[in-house]
Order: structure tokens, then C-alpha cells, then sequence
């Protein structure tokens, strides 16, 4: 009896890169909106962005789905095949890429550099470019996920003053404003600006309805003051600002020995002659 020992041969990667685009063609040609939705839509894994490659070589000018590869490859770290893939979408107005093409353009920059050890990165050319990229952003004409993607690309070159408007600007669309505030009074203290600093924590305390949230806002306002040694500024502060805390015996005792600090006597008696009205029990 003979046993067939031979092996079956099996399609080579070249035959099963043609098979992949007949069959992407055929979806095309019985759907095409579906097929490219489905593209658009789906988890982008190693098999879709294969699925992509081969869509686009059947229908080229399918530009969204081209762009959304770009974004797919620059976080990849395929930065040639992702510039590749921009320089086939059309420039003009008239198209309406312009403004995807330059946030992918800064984006694959960006995280170009921050793949060079950081002592090199001013050297390249990559670094003058990524800060003018940056800082000529149009804030505006950001979504609420590449306006924060955006403040940490500013937090991570160093310019604070972008990443802050950044902030505010998802703090006014409504996304965890007090968090976003307290952020960028965290950034604006490490530039050692510290009346920016303070108003940028008493916004976080205006964001909030929580009021363990704005007490802690309030006093950080405070206590970055009197870090920067502006004790006028903080003196204004609690005048402005104390109504809401009058009942907290902690609060009361913290704004009385900081007005003493500030060296302003009758602020500090005000403090303490509401300490002794407050009851026993009163927290």
C-alpha cells in the first residue's frame, strides 16, 4: 500500500496578495460604500490595515480612508509609508484636506522626535518645525480628543502657554473643567508664574459645584500665592473669595494664619473673631 509523502503546495504571498485584491474588487464592484465603511469603522489591527493597503491600490482616491491609514501608520511609527500615503492626497481647498493633512503632518513630527533621545532633539530639524507646528495651531478647529493630544505635545516641547490655552479651551467646552484648570495651574507654577498660577485654581474652584473640590481649589489658590510671596494678592483673595468658606472652622484657621503672615493684623482679627462664633461641634 503507498502512502502519498509529497506535501501540498500552498499559495505563495505574491498569489495571495492578488486573491486579496480580486477579492476586495469584487466587494467593491457589489458594494463599494459598504465595503469602505466597514474599512473606516472597524478595529484597525494588523489584518485591516492589510485590508486598507489593498482597497486603496483598487480604489485610489478614496482620500478619507487614505488619510485614516496615514494616522494609523504615523502612530505605528511608520513615518515613510505614512508620508507616502499624504503626499497622494490632493492639496487645494477645493479637496478639504488641508487641515487633516497638517495635524497628521504635525503629528508624525512629533512623535518622530520623541523617538530621538532628548538631549538631540533641539539639534534636529524635526524640533524648530514641531514648536512652529504647534504653536500655529488653530485651537478652535480642534476636537475635544486632539485639543488634549495637542496640550501634551505642547507640555512635552515645553511651550506652556499653548498647552494652557489648550486646557481652556476644553475646560469652556465642558470636559472635566476643574481638573483641566488645576492642570494648568500645576504647569504655570512649575514656570514659577505664580499669579497665573492662583487664578488659574480659583477657575478650577468656579468650575466645580463640589464643595470639598472648591476648597481644595481655593486654598492651593492661596497657598501658591504665598509661595510667590505676592501676600497683597493673597490678602485680595480671601477678601474676594471667603464668603463661601465663613462656616469651615479649618478654612478660617488657615486664612487667619496667612493674613498674619501677610502681615495684615485686622484681616487676621476678622478671622479669629469668626473662629470663636463658630460652635464647639462646628468642622
Amino acid at each position: 500500500m503507498n502512502v502519498r509523502t509529497d506535501r501540498l503546495s500552498v499559495a505563495r504571498l505574491p498569489e495571495l496578495a492578488i486573491l486579496l485584491t480580486v477579492i476586495l474588487v469584487t466587494f467593491w464592484l457589489v458594494f463599494p460604500r459598504n465595503l469602505s465603511d466597514i474599512l473606516r469603522n472597524s478595529h484597525l489591527d494588523a489584518v485591516s490595515l492589510s485590508y486598507m493597503k489593498a482597497w486603496l491600490q483598487a480604489k485610489p482616491d478614496d482620500y478619507e480612508l487614505r488619510l485614516l491609514l496615514a494616522r494609523e501608520l504615523i502612530e505605528l511609527g511608520e513615518y515613510e509609508q505614512a508620508s507616502y500615503q499624504l503626499e497622494l492626497i490632493p492639496r487645494g481647498e477645493q479637496f478639504g484636506f488641508e487641515t487633516e493633512i497638517a495635524w497628521l503632518t504635525l503629528r508624525r513630527d512629533f512623535i518622530q522626535l520623541m523617538a530621538i533621545e532628548p538631549p538631540q532633539r533641539p539639534g534636529t530639524a524635526l524640533y524648530p518645525r514641531t514648536r512652529e507646528g504647534l504653536q500655529g495651531l488653530d485651537i478652535n478647529g480642534l476636537s475635544a480628543e486632539r485639543a488634549d493630544q495637542a496640550a501634551e505635545m505642547a507640555m512635552a516641547m515645553g511651550l506652556v502657554d499653548q498647552a494652557v490655552r489648550l486646557y481652556r479651551q476644553l475646560a469652556v467646552n465642558g470636559h472635566g473643567a476643574e481638573k483641566l484648570h488645576a492642570l494648568s495651574a500645576r504647569l504655570l507654577l512649575g514656570e514659577g508664574r505664580y499669579l497665573e498660577a492662583a487664578q488659574a485654581h480659583l477657575e478650577a474652584m468656579d468650575a466645580s459645584d463640589d464643595y470639598a473640590t472648591r476648597r481644595t481649589a481655593f486654598l492651593s489658590a492661596l497657598e501658591v500665592l504665598q509661595a510667590g510671596e505676592r501676600y497683597e494678592d493673597a490678602v485680595r483673595v480671601m477678601r474676594e473669595r471667603d464668603q463661601a468658606f465663613l462656616q469651615d472652622k479649618d478654612v478660617l484657621y488657615r486664612l487667619m494664619n496667612l493674613s498674619l503672615a501677610c502681615a495684615d493684623v485686622s484681616q487676621a482679627q476678622h478671622y479669629a473673631v469668626l473662629l470663636l462664633r463658630l460652635p464647639e461641634d462646628n468642622n
